[in-house]
């Protein structure tokens, strides 16, 4: 587009030289600035894609493991990297990871360098309460927040912010969805 400007531009020029070329001056500023935008537009797509492929590939490792979890794309809270860095001291937690609730036990897992981690297990029947939490912070949010205790029986909690979706990094507010995700985490935790 912004070639055929250039060229129109040449010929109205090479036939009448004392043309007002204002209006193709426009015509390329709004060419261009359509450009930027469509590398942008690629460029955050393509982002985005990326996150989606490896939440799906943390998906998959997770499903074959066990093919029955629950699995819910989470953002930690700094509460959530405090816990695991003490659990884990080698393990830097990253922006997204995945909860998989089982019949059993809610596993935290992240993708690492291709392979999936698991870095957190709490089993249902030491869980105790599940429920919202409003976290300030870097991301002010609301927080799923699982209380439960350790095997070493002191008192834990751990707290994760809901991404929309897989690959997604907007994160669920207060809302039916949120409402419902705990709802059935306690019914779950019932359940077991």
């Amino acid at each position: 587009m912004w070639t055929a400007l250039l060229v129109s531009r040449i010929v109205v020029v090479s036939a009448a030289p004392q043309t007002d070329l204002t209006f193709f001056a426009i015509a390329e500023l709004a060419a261009i600035a359509l450009g930027v935008v469509a590398v942008v537009v690629a460029g955050v797509r393509a982002q985005t894609l990326r996150r989606r492929r490896a939440d799906a590939a943390l998906a998959l490792a997770i499903r074959r493991i066990d093919p029955t979890v629950w699995l819910v794309p989470a953002a930690p809270t700094p509460e959530l990297r405090a816990d695991v860095h003490a659990a884990r001291p080698e393990v830097t937690l990253g922006d997204r990871v995945t909860w998989a609730f089982g019949a059993t036990e809610a596993s935290l897992w992240e993708l690492e360098e291709r392979r999936a981690t698991r870095l957190l297990v709490i089993r249902w029947s030491r869980m105790v309460h599940v429920g919202i939490e409003d976290v300030m912070g870097e991301r002010n949010a609301s927080a799923v927040a699982i209380h439960y205790v350790r095997p070493d029986d002191t008192a834990a909690v751990a707290t994760f912010f809901v991404r929309a979706a897989p690959g997604s990094r907007r994160l669920l507010g207060r809302g039916p969805r949120l409402e419902r995700l705990v709802a059935d985490l306690a019914r779950e935790r019932i359940v077991a």
